[in-house]
């Protein structure tokens, strides 16, 4: 499909380039509308200085040649004290502006943020008057892979081997959230994820999604 829209939508700027970048580098190449969607940046946490968290969030746009929005400024572990409304309303604004072709939503993890803005984010993906995208699936967290019980949805695996580094690259523009191992948010983290998914569909790595609507 050719010039398609594609929205991500994250609670935190880290976790779309964990969980989709991959499939985002390979559909910028190929000429996609790139749209990502943050819940919260900043907080009190000193590695969540807004300003900094900024300035990596914006790199990672440029280097994707995506459009970038901040639902809330500071919220960062905060999100769940947010009413759901509010929330639901401005990704409301943003899809039915947008109007993507795809939708990729964080799935729950245990953490407030994560679990919020995936509430409020389905809640978003009501039947609208005119228009449907023909994609809406789940991303992966790393922290959630053994945490959260079965996910619903069909699988759905992209290849990611020949941006494989390309994707760590990526991820390595947030310099603030790196962390030592065995923290999987670091080089090594990315690459052992993306290689487990690789051996499920026999690739060398791979990325893995959970359709929840999908239409051919």
């Amino acid at each position: 499909m050719e010039n398609k829209k594609i929205l991500v939508i994250a609670p935190h700027a880290d976790d779309e380039v964990l969980g989709v970048g991959g499939y985002l580098l390979h559909e910028k190449a190929r000429g996609a509308e790139i749209m990502l969607v943050i819940g919260t940046i900043g907080g009190t946490d000193i590695r969540q200085d807004y300003d900094v968290r900024m300035a990596e969030f914006n790199a990672v746009c440029e280097r994707l040649g995506a459009r970038g929005e901040v639902l809330f400024k500071n919220m960062d572990t905060l999100m769940d004290t947010l009413p759901a409304f509010e929330i639901t309303s401005r990704l409301d604004r943003i899809v039915d502006s947008f109007r993507p072709d795809e939708i990729f939503i964080n799935y729950r993890s245990l953490h407030q943020d994560h679990i919020k803005l995936y509430e409020c984010a389905l809640a978003s993906m009501r039947l609208r008057e005119g228009y449907s995208p023909r994609l809406v699936a789940l991303y992966e967290y790393p922290f959630a892979t053994t945490q959260v019980g079965p996910i619903g949805g069909g699988y759905m695996y992209h290849d990611i081997t020949d941006c494989i580094e390309e994707k760590v690259a990526l991820f390595e523009l947030y310099a603030t959230q790196i962390r030592s191992t065995p923290s999987p948010l670091n080089r090594e983290g990315v690459l052992a994820l993306a290689r487990i998914r690789g051996v499920e569909c026999g690739r060398e790595y791979a990325e893995k999604f959970y359709v929840q609507k999908m239409m051919l």
